[in-house]
């Protein structure tokens, strides 16, 4: 029986008839065009197509052209999507391997091996519409699972096992289909021997040891050239939903308002900029008498408050859309500023402790809550990470983004995005707390589940990304 997988045209690709026997390949946007030596091949490859090892031998196909242009072709049809691979069991499709990017290549490998094969730590199963499929960041392909045999096979894989012991462990298996699965998963970079005596896996080897699952995922997804998936300013939620507004709608409770501070003294008695930039640095100490209201409200207005307002008219797929906008003292991508400050106050004079939004509208503080056990459970979270005192902290800084605000507009994108907006924020937040002889210090991790709790908002409408700490300076 056969034991390489089987190629065929894919789902979807049309075959356009050319003068002289030529023929052209469409696959949406894309088309390739076939030169007479190469059309004539063509019907070979109708579903359900022939296996791969039978097809690499255009001699014994009777097509008349070399081995290594057949072979070129088959591998530049499969990166782009006009071919894809299957392992089958007799008429049975098990999987099916698709490109998701132009560097997917033929699952050539002889997989004749002494010892078994292993699934890759970074590999991953979930579902995409109706169908369950196995992706990987260090794919070009995916593999969509059509039958149980498949997701049994991937299933055993959590330890090193051959096609036969596969086909032993699996009711109905054959040897054959069992190959063919584990030629799809290996030549895909979704499975690979694991490593033996003094040889180490290519996946714990450096780098490839330095990366975790999620970040080479996010890193990965968030990145053109390794999925499919559009990107950008799609404004994939346009006509499904509104534009979220540019301001937050204002929480409920006791209202401070905040003293504006005068920016042209600021600009007058502020330090030289290239002084600032070179005394900035993480401190995580303080003095007795902590930050005062006056200082707290000076810091949120320059990296907080809104500067002004615009609208525009959007372009998009369903027609032209109203959205406003409101800038802040720092750059924002799309100019979405999406991101609100949570100020939960331990110490500070002449401000109740407490958890505060602020309001960057009308400069002011509105309180959440008060020194409830989540907002102390913030706190002492805050200074775990911080490797301090929860008794010294003073003020702890919660950035949260609406998410729907970046998602509405931007695909694949949207949480990388905010990410990269929370570091513009941060080096914001300690050149203006140098500035003003403060304390500053951001926090590399945070908790997101205490901070929905103390506030009562959605972690997914608006979750916390970001953490910092202020204080007076020593």
């Amino acid at each position: 029986m056969e034991r390489s997988p089987w190629l065929s045209i894919a789902a979807g690709v049309t075959i356009s008839p050319l003068s002289g026997g030529a023929c052209r390949l469409v696959r949406g946007s894309d088309s390739m065009s076939l030169e007479p030596p190469l059309a004539a091949g063509l019907g070979l490859l109708d579903s359900p197509g022939a296996p791969l090892e039978r097809l690499l031998r255009p001699d014994r196909l009777g097509l008349d052209v070399s081995s290594d242009r057949w072979a070129a072709f088959l591998q530049e049809a499969t990166a782009r999507g006009f071919l894809t691979c299957s392992a089958r069991q007799g008429d049975l499709n098990l999987a099916t391997l698709l490109a998701i990017s132009d560097g997917l290549e033929l699952p050539l490998r002889d997989l004749e091996l002494d010892r078994g094969i292993v699934l890759s730590r970074f590999a991953y199963s979930r579902r995409i519409e109706d169908r369950i499929v196995l992706e990987s960041p260090r794919s070009s392909g995916r593999i969509i699972l059509h039958h149980w045999l498949a997701t049994a096979m991937v299933h055993e894989l959590s330890s090193p096992c051959k096609a036969e012991e596969l086909a032993d462990r699996i009711p109905s298996l054959s040897p054959a289909a069992a190959a063919a699965m584990l030629a799809l998963l290996v030549g895909a970079g979704f499975a690979a021997e694991p490593s033996e005596g003094a040889e180490v896996a290519e996946e714990e080897r450096p780098p490839l040891q330095s990366w975790e699952f999620h970040d080479l995922l996010f890193h990965s997804r968030s990145r053109a050239g390794r999925h499919d998936a559009p990107m950008g300013p799609t404004y994939r939620l346009a006509g499904r939903s509104e534009p979220p507004p540019a301001c937050r709608p204002g929480h409920v409770g006791e209202s401070i308002v905040l003293e504006r501070p005068d920016l042209k003294r600021i600009e007058r008695e502020d330090p030289p900029f290239a002084a600032v930039v070179e005394a900035r640095q993480s401190r995580r100490e303080y003095v007795a008498v902590p930050i005062s209201a006056r200082e707290l409200a000076e810091f949120l207005y320059r990296v907080g408050r809104i500067v002004d307002y615009h609208d525009a008219i959007l372009t998009t797929e369903r027609g032209p859309i109203r959205m406003d906008f409101a800038s802040r003292p720092y750059p924002s991508a799309g100019c979405l500023h999406e991101l609100e400050l949570y100020v939960t106050i331990r110490a500070c004079r002449d401000l109740v402790p407490g958890l505060y939004h602020y309001d960057g509208e009308e400069h002011r503080l509105i309180r959440i809550a008060g020194r409830t056990g989540y907002v102390d459970q913030m706190l002492d979270h805050a200074a775990r990470c911080a490797g301090m005192a929860a008794s010294s902290l003073q003020v702890l800084i919660t950035i949260a983004a609406r998410m729907p605000r970046v998602a509405w507009k931007y695909e694949s994108i949207a949480y990388a995005l905010v990410q990269k907006n929370v570091g513009v924020l941060y080096q914001t937040m300690y050149l203006t707390a140098t500035a003003m002889n403060l304390a500053p210090c951001a926090i590399g991790a945070g908790n997101s589940d205490l901070f929905a709790k103390a506030t009562t908002i959605d972690p997914h409408a608006e979750p916390a990304v970001g953490e910092f700490l202020l204080g007076s300076k020593p």
